[in-house]
């Protein structure tokens, strides 16, 4: 009986769980640039070989149509690349940026199916550290929407942070898991005025109003004057005042 040389098929190898495509892949001992290769299980994939594993640039399209261009390696999406989905006959940006161990890590920009976008740091998958966030509207400038711009902590905001709302107002301050939380300050544009303050949870505990700059006389919600002023002053007022009245008793009587 000849001896079996490994890779070999055999009557053993016909019965093993293993698909014979595996057996020919490690024969192939693929290196360099390729031509496209295909998988039984519908995946293709064209670009840079090393050790049998997908290596250097490359672009590989999945089962469902979506496909992934740019750097490889050791058989995981590493470096600078694209992650395109396949909807409606065309493809779409999903991710754009840096992955380090076949996820996103590094800078990277994301487009949310409702038209969201975050262009910032990852860790791990998630946004985190700082970064730009667009709630709607425009994906290229935001027009329209919400914009954040500050700091993540997995994937909710976090940190210090200002949130340009489309109706024009502005919140400077802290955040912490998506809220309000920390000292503040929001910025009421049209009426011209500001709060300065402390949120917990989303929620106002303790702050005052002011001006941002003085509005027109009859601006609606407008703040009165108010000025500090010495004691000597608030004396000579009160003099004549009281001077002014009993000069107006005296008229009368």
């Amino acid at each position: 009986m000849p001896p079996i040389i490994p890779g070999t098929l055999t009557a053993d190898t016909f019965r093993s769980k293993e698909k014979l495509w595996y057996f020919s892949d490690i024969k192939a001992k693929k290196a360099g640039p390729h031509h496209t290769v295909y998988w039984v299980s519908g995946e293709k994939y064209q670009g840079d070989w090393s050790d049998n594993k997908k290596h250097g640039k490359g672009t590989i399209v999945y089962k469902n149509n979506d496909k992934y261009e740019g750097d490889w390696a050791e058989d995981k999406r590493h470096g600078l690349g694209t992650l395109w989905l396949f909807k409606n006959g065309k493809y779409v940006v999903r991710y754009n940026g840096e992955w380090k161990n076949d996820i996103p890590n590094g800078q990277g920009t994301f487009f949310a199916d409702n038209g969201d976008t975050y262009e910032g740091n990852w860790v791990n998958g998630r946004r985190t550290g700082k970064g730009r966030a667009v709630y709607g509207g425009r994906p290229i400038d935001g027009f329209g929407g919400d914009i954040y711009e500050g700091y993540f902590l997995d994937d909710e905001k976090s940190g210090p942070g200002t949130m340009l709302y489309a109706s024009g107002e502005v919140y400077e301050g802290e955040w912490l898991h998506d809220l309000k939380h920390g000292n503040g300050t929001y910025f009421y544009t049209a009426k011209g005025t500001r709060f300065d303050g402390v949120w917990i949870q989303g929620n106002v505990r303790a702050g005052s109003y002011a001006e941002i700059h003085q509005p027109p006389p009859g601006t609606p919600g407008a703040l009165p004057p108010c000025e500090l002023v010495t004691s000597d002053r608030v004396l000579a007022i009160a003099r004549k005042e009281a001077s002014d009245a009993a000069a107006a008793i005296a008229r009368v009587s």
